[in-house]
């Protein structure tokens, strides 16, 4: 559709004589090999970017022409190039809701009431749509970095660049080298009332640095910074500079490096930090090194110098690719490409490279994924420690993040006068757009799995245990042969035993003899002996079935494994410890653990189980459920599914054996029989629990109530 030259409201307007404010600074710019002109209003700190024949339009408003003339000369210069009349009006348009331009017709005190009006009324707003980053102005730093400014200034420049360089660049490798030590035991550094403490102190100081650190870089490339203040962010006070001068920077290197001066200074104080932690012993200037580093690296790497976020990565991102104002072009470029795709809207769309494409395709929805992680993380934080606020910003984060998108979609789909004569199309294609999505989610049924991890375990008789205590002897049979049940496999001796073994049969014989005798002289005391003879014959009976035990037998038929045996003889064991196993032939046993949470699914709605041990993880083993434990406990059967050895559960620190989990979890034991090759004893393995397939709605569901109990202990 080809818009008209003309416009049917030209009259309302085209005797105004409007012209620029005497505050509004212009600046030429080049952005991706194109001329643009960008307008900084000095008195709101916003800049607006236009074309070149734009510009031409804007810069002939001086007040005596009126805007007919003007646009009846940019008609005769510019010919078929020249804009439309209704082009003029929505550029008018956005010149006055700027408050770039000035009327004749309004005093200017009445003018300037307007506007501080409208400005506190926009600070207002912004901060009730961003709870998380409400803003308060409290001061003006110009004349002080001002000041300061000599002091600095050769950090600014290629010198600055290298001392950095040079200080991160050690600090990067070494924290690779102490990866282990940093981030081992980090929740109880970080949430212990010490730890909390410390950050309290030591974030407000990391981010005044950080602002001050834009606030010098952009009176270092001639700029001026009126404001600073606090924002609070998730209700934490931290300091703000407004640097927004740097947008009518010529070179886009001094832009970035105005956004980019926080992230230099956190990162380098965060290898200075590390640099500190490395040189100290424990200590209280350690823990604050080490929450230096925590502090600059966590808001570095998740919200500054993360482009996803329209913070400082996020300004470095725009400047470098040269795309300003690339989040609401992106959002806009998607609105535009539903319409004009799926609704089939004719739209008149911007030539565009195959860079811009890219980008403006990619953000939106990556930038919209990540803020809405960030959100609700936060939230789920807040919940643990402050359960109402928790729950206040995750209604927040869904009212803004969620509802209100898809209402102002929907209403845009439904009363848009852009799309009167395509509103059946755009309704339909809406509506089929959300069955698409809902409906899988609602009602088609999709695989349903617990995945876990368990070890590979040994029946009881597979242990041969020492029956009794003492020095081992020999081994009867050769490592890794096969023996059957009941064949001898240790032999131990005990010298005490033997010789109290001496003993009791010479006192035997003895009382055997003396009961004899005064069997025919006495029989009285001959009662007294025979008793005597009889603990004696017993005491030695236990005697001799001790001995019996000093040779350990195999309690089923399998495969002898012995570890070290060449170190075994002339050991001394006690009853009960363990010498060796007897693989069983057949089969082998996995004891997997199950969390609380999943326990009801594997009791219940069970298809099937499988299992992959390492090194043959192509292969999947079916499995059958052996015995499963009727209560959760919180002791795990081996140090192979603890954190500590690379397994997947965290264990309590402070015991010493290393299985005490600090959740609780129900043990299982599975049967394999249909192993091609036996793995060793004590490996870890992967088990899949397969259940009745049911739709993702219900499986998000669920998860969700399992969270809310598990953090909120409903």
């Amino acid at each position: 559709m080809v818009e008209p030259f003309l416009s049917q409201s030209w009259y309302r307007l085209c005797n105004l004589r409007p012209r620029l404010r005497p505050h509004v600074l212009i600046h030429r710019h080049r952005f991706r090999g194109s001329v643009w002109y960008v307008l900084q209003d000095a008195a709101s700190g916003k800049s607006h970017r236009f074309t070149p024949i734009a510009y031409y339009f804007i810069a002939s408003l001086d007040g005596r022409l009126s805007v007919d003339a003007v646009w009846n000369e940019m008609a005769e210069t510019f010919g078929d190039e020249a804009p439309s009349q209704d082009d003029v009006i929505r550029l008018l348009t956005q010149l006055h809701s700027a408050d770039l331009l000035r009327l004749d017709t309004q005093p200017d005190a009445l003018e300037m009431f307007d506007r501080y009006s409208r400005q506190n009324q926009s600070l207002w707003k912004r901060n009730l749509k961003s709870p998380l980053s409400i803003t308060l102005p409290i001061w003006d730093p110009d004349f002080f970095l001002k000041r300061m400014l000599p002091l600095f200034r050769p950090l600014f420049s290629r010198t600055g660049l290298f001392l950095w360089l040079a200080t991160i660049t050690p600090a990067i490798y070494l924290a690779t080298l102490h990866a282990n030590e940093l981030a081992g035991n980090l929740s109880d550094r970080v949430f212990a009332a010490e730890g909390l403490l410390l950050i309290a102190l030591v974030y407000p100081i990391v981010k005044l640095l950080h602002e001050f650190g834009h606030g010098l870089a952009t009176k270092a490339f001639g700029g001026e910074v009126h404001q600073m203040g606090l924002m609070f962010l998730v209700f934490f006070p931290v300091p703000y500079v407004d640097a927004s001068a740097s947008a009518g920077f010529r070179s886009k290197y001094q832009r970035a490096a105005v956004a980019g001066a926080g992230i230099i200074v956190e990162t380098f104080l965060a290898a200075c930090g590390l640099y500190v932690w490395l040189a100290v012993e424990a200590g209280p200037v350690r823990a604050v090194a080490f929450d230096v580093m925590l502090v600059s690296g966590l808001s570095t790497v998740l919200v500054n110098g993360n482009p996803l976020l329209k913070f400082d990565g996020y300004f470095v991102l725009v400047d470098l690719i040269e795309m300003p104002n690339l989040a609401p072009r992106s959002t806009k470029y998607w609105a535009s490409l539903i319409e004009r795709r799926g609704f089939g809207v004719e739209k008149k769309s911007d030539p565009l490279s195959f860079g811009e494409h890219f980008w403006l395709l990619v953000f939106a929805p990556a930038s919209y994924v990540y803020r809405m992680v960030v959100l609700f993380g936060i939230s789920l934080f807040v919940a643990t420690h402050y359960l109402v606020f928790g729950i206040l910003l995750a209604l927040w984060g869904l009212f803004s993040g969620i509802a209100m998108p898809a209402a102002k979609m929907l209403w845009h789909v439904v009363a848009s006068p852009q799309l009167r004569r395509h509103r059946l199309r755009a309704v339909g294609i809406t509506s089929l757009a959300l069955a698409a999505v809902a409906g899988p989610v609602m009602f088609v049924p999709l695989p349903l799995n617990t995945l876990s991890q368990g070890t590979i375990w040994l029946p009881e008789e597979a242990y041969v245990r020492a029956g009794a205590d003492g020095f081992l002897e020999k081994v009867a049979a050769p490592a890794g042969s096969h023996v059957e049940k009941g064949a001898p496999l240790f032999q131990s001796s005990d010298p005490n035993l033997t010789m109290q073994l001496s003993i009791l049969e010479a006192r035997v014989r003895e009382l055997g003899t003396q009961f004899r005798a005064e069997w025919l002289t006495n029989r009285a005391q001959a009662e007294v002996t025979s008793r005597e003879l009889e603990e004696a014959s017993a005491e030695l009976e236990r005697s001799r079935e001790r001995s019996r035990r000093l040779v350990a037998h195999s309690a089923t038929a399998g495969t002898f494994v012995v570890d070290r045996i060449s170190d075994l003889p002339e050991r001394y064991f006690r009853e009960g410890d363990v010498l060796g196993y007897v693989t069983p032939a057949n089969g082998q046993t996995v004891r997997v653990v199950v969390s609380q949470d999943d326990i009801d699914l594997v009791r219940k709605r069970l298809v099937r189980v499988s299992v992959r041990i390492p090194g043959q993880a192509e292969i999947s083993l079916p499995a059958k459920i052996l015995h499963e434990a009727p209560a959760a406990i919180d002791h795990l059967p081996s140090k192979a599914l603890a954190s500590v050895s690379g397994g997947p559960i965290a264990t309590d620190p402070r015991d010493t054996e290393g299985l005490k989990s600090l959740r609780r979890w129900f043990q299982i034991d599975l049967d394999i029989s249909e192993s091609p090759a036996p793995a060793a004893f004590g490996s870890r393995v992967y088990v899949r629990f397969e259940h009745e397939w049911e739709p993702a709605s219900t499986q998000i569901a669920r998860r969700v109530r399992q969270l809310f109990l598990a953090q909120f202990h409903a």
